[in-house]
C-alpha cells in the first residue's frame, strides 16, 4: 500500500546539516569526533504553533551528535526541503565535554547510581511552598544549600519532546547518559525533567529560559536510559503548574510519576509494563532482523470525566496488548505504597507484528494512534470500541516508514510523524548511507486519516 493522498512529507533529512555550529566539524571531544553525519538520525519532533518553532531531537546512541536537542523555525523552509537544525536552547547547553567520556582505559565506565543532590529553579520553594528560600527551607526539602543555576547542568541525551502550546512550554526527559554503540556508557548525571519557556516570538529572539529542572530521584530507576517519553497530564482548573507527569522507564518496566508542582516523585508496576518475550522479534526494512524486549513506552491520555481524571492507555514495546490505568491511581501517591493488582487492566490484542513505540490520543476523532515499529504503518483505533486486531485500523502504510519514532498533534487538527532509522542506528555499527533519505516528517488531517477505516465514528 503506498502512502494515502491525504499525506504529504513536509520534510526529509539525508545528511542532517546544523546552523552555525559553534565547533569545526572535524574538531574532537576529547578522543571522539564531534560530528560524524552519519551517526546523526533525526528521532523526535514537536511543533510550537504560536511561534512556528519546530523541536527536533537527535538520540545521542553513537559519537558524533554535536547537539541532541534542536530546533528550526516552519517559516524558513518550504515544504519538501531539508532544513538546517540549530542547537535549542542554545550550543553551549548541548556540546559535550571531554570528562564526560573519562573513567577507564577503555573509554567506559559503570554507571554510578550515586544520588546526587536535587536541583530546582530560583525561588522554588517561596513560590511552591509559601516558604523562604533560605537554607533550613532547603535542608527541609532535602535540598542544595545554593540557589539553583542553569549553568549546572549539559543536555546530555534527548529522545522525545512534548510541548504545551497553551502553557507555551517545552518538556524533555534528559538521560543524563551517553550510550555509544562500539564506545561504551557514560554516566554524566542524574536523569531529569527540563523545561523551557516558549515566548512567541522565539523564532526571532531565540532566546529560550529554564523554567525549571527536577532530577528523577535515585531510588525510582535503575537504568536512566529508559526514560524515552513523558507525558503531561494538565489538572482542567488549574495553572500551567497544576500538572501531574508521567514517565515510563522502557528498560526497569516501571512508570514514573511527578507532581509537577509540588516537586514530588514516586512510582508504580504492574505485570502489564513488563515485554512479552516472544513479542520482541522485530524486523527492520525486511533484511534486519533483532530482538528489543522493552517495557512500556507511553501514556496516552484520554478523555477526562467531570473529575478531571482519565484513562492512561499503555503498551509494553515488546507486546501486541493494550491496557489502562485511570490516571486517579497514578496521582494518588499512596496508591504507589498500595498496589492493587485490579488497577491495572488488559483492553484487548491490537493483532500480530503491531508493537508500537509510541502512542496518541485524539481528542477531535476519539482515536488512539500508534506508530508500529516493524510494519511501515501508522495504525488506529477509536477508544469507544473495543480493541481487537478487527477494530485497529491502518491510517497509512509505505516503505517510506521505515521505523515510527514520534507522532505528535497540533491544534489544526494535523497528526505529524517522524520517521527514522533507530535499528540501524542502535543495534549495529554500520554507518547510515547519506545518499538516501534517513530521516522525513510527514503530515496528515486526523480526519482524513480515520475516514473510510474502523477507526471512523
Amino acid at each position: 500500500m503506498g502512502l494515502k493522498s491525504e499525506v504529504e512529507e513536509v520534510y526529509y533529512w539525508k545528511k542532517v546539516l546544523f546552523e552555525n555550529l559553534p565547533l569545526p566539524e572535524d574538531a574532537y571531544i576529547g578522543k571522539y569526533p564531534y560530528y560524524i553525519p552519519e551517526n546523526v538520525d533525526v528521532r523526535g519532533l514537536s511543533l510550537h504553533e504560536p511561534s512556528g518553532l519546530m523541536i527536533i531531537t537527535v538520540g545521542r546512541i553513537r559519537v558524533g551528535v554535536p547537539t541532541t536537542l534542536n530546533a528550526f523555525c516552519l517559516s524558513d523552509y518550504e515544504k519538501g526541503t531539508s532544513p538546517r537544525i540549530w542547537g535549542f536552547p542554545d550550543y553551549n547547553k548541548n556540546t559535550l565535554k571531554p570528562s564526560y567520556y573519562g573513567g577507564s582505559e577503555d573509554g567506559s565506565r559503570a554507571l554510578n547510581y550515586k544520588p546526587m543532590p536535587m536541583k530546582y529553579s530560583p525561588g522554588y520553594f517561596k513560590y511552591f511552598f509559601g516558604g523562604k528560600d533560605d537554607d533550613a527551607t532547603r535542608k527541609l526539602h532535602n535540598k542544595r544549600k545554593r540557589p539553583y543555576s542553569d549553568e549546572d547542568f549539559t543536555i546530555v541525551a534527548v529522545y522525545s519532546p512534548v510541548i504545551d502550546s497553551n502553557c507555551n512550554r517545552l518538556y524533555i526527559v534528559d538521560l543524563g547518559t551517553l550510550q555509544n554503540t562500539g564506545v561504551g556508557t557514560f554516566r554524566v548525571q542524574n536523569p531529569a525533567i527540563i523545561v523551557f519557556d516558549l515566548p512567541s516570538d522565539g523564532c526571532i529572539r531565540r532566546q529560550f529560559p529554564v523554567l525549571r529542572r527536577l532530577e528523577i530521584p535515585s531510588h525510582l530507576w535503575k537504568n536512566p536510559m529508559g526514560f524515552i517519553h513523558l507525558t503531561i497530564d494538565q489538572e482542567p482548573k488549574g495553572s500551567c503548574d497544576d500538572a501531574f507527569i508521567y514517565i515510563p522507564n522502557i528498560f526497569d518496566n516501571t512508570l514514573v510519576v511527578c507532581d509537577y508542582k509540588k516537586g514530588k516523585f514516586w512510582s508504580f508496576t504492574d505485570q502489564s509494563m513488563l515485554p512479552v518475550y516472544a513479542e520482541s522479534h522485530m524486523l527492520f526494512k525486511d533484511y534486519f532482523h533483532y530482538s528489543l524486549p522493552i517495557g512500556i513506552m507511553n501514556i496516552a491520555l484520554g478523555y477526562p470525566d467531570k473529575d478531571g481524571d482519565r484513562n492512561a492507555y499503555y503498551a509494553p514495546g515488546a507486546s501486541f496488548g493494550e491496557y489502562a490505568v485511570s490516571t486517579k491511581v497514578l496521582k494518588d501517591s499512596k496508591q504507589s505504597f498500595k498496589y492493587i493488582p485490579e488497577d491495572y487492566y488488559m483492553l484487548g490484542y491490537r493483532g500480530c507484528n503491531t508493537q508500537s513505540i509510541f502512542q496518541l490520543f485524539d481528542l477531535s476523532t476519539g482515536v488512539i494512534f500508534f506508530g508500529e515499529m516493524q510494519s511501515h504503518r501508522v495504525s488506529c483505533w477509536n477508544v469507544k470500541k473495543p480493541i481487537s486486531a478487527d477494530t485497529v485500523g491502518v491510517v497509512f502504510e509505505s516503505e517510506e516508514l521505515h521505523f515510527v519514532s514520534d507522532l505528535t498533534l497540533d491544534s489544526d487538527g494535523n497528526l505529524w510523524i517522524m520517521t527514522d532509522q533507530l535499528p540501524i542506528t542502535y543495534f549495529t555499527d554500520k554507518p547510515m548511507d547519506l545518499s538516501k533519505i534517513t530521516s522525513q516528517i510527514f503530515r496528515v488531517k486526523t480526519s482524513e486519516a480515520v475516514r473510510g477505516t474502523v477507526c471512523e465514528a
